[in-house]
């Protein structure tokens, strides 16, 4: 089994939550295997897929924006290819990828989401103040042949931040049971 190395880990992590970062497709949105209804509703939208691949580690990598008018939603999905595997970050980690936030603040987990790790904070996305949520939820583990488990197979990350007020529990279950992984 191999990892992603520290740095490549990142790069990878880094051009997944960036979404045009690097040589991403920019594809139709109904090509991903990520889907999210809401988005077909959306002022704007922008999907992007792209394959890494390197030294016998791969991954897939999707990324859905949606500007739905009073919030924009940003998702990731990532898949780890043969003999690959994520080591798993907190979901804080993860937000410090999306290089359209900025001046992140006030990190406050939210409990009781079942496997999505949830934070709410507050932003600047785009230079307009925003108060967001950020999500992580990681899929599978790879196990090795002595039961090992050795770290993510894949995860759902990304961020929904809001342009006006706050966003509810409601609002945030709302979310997260649209996206389709």
């Amino acid at each position: 089994m191999r990892a992603f190395g520290f740095g490549l880990l990142a790069m990878v992590a880094a051009m997944a939550a960036a979404g045009t970062a690097l040589a991403e497709d920019k594809v139709d949105c109904h090509r991903l295997d990520l889907a999210f209804p809401p988005a077909d509703k959306a002022e704007w939208t922008e999907c992007y897929s792209r394959h890494f691949d390197q030294d016998e580690m791969s991954a897939d990598i999707e990324t859905l924006i949606a500007d739905i008018g009073t919030h924009v939603v940003h998702l990731t999905s990532t898949i780890a290819g043969p003999n690959t595997y994520f080591d798993k970050v907190p979901v804080s980690e993860k937000l410090r990828n999306y290089d359209e936030l900025e001046k992140i603040k006030g990190l406050e987990s939210e409990p009781g989401f079942g496997r999505y790790q949830i934070v709410r904070f507050q932003a600047l996305l785009w230079n307009t103040p925003s108060q967001c949520f950020g999500f992580l939820k990681y899929r599978g583990a790879t196990i090795g042949a002595t039961g090992t488990a050795y770290g993510a197979r894949g995860y759902v990350a990304g961020y929904d931040c809001w342009r006006e007020g706050t966003p509810d529990r409601a609002q945030i279950e709302a979310t997260l049971d649209a996206i389709d992984d």
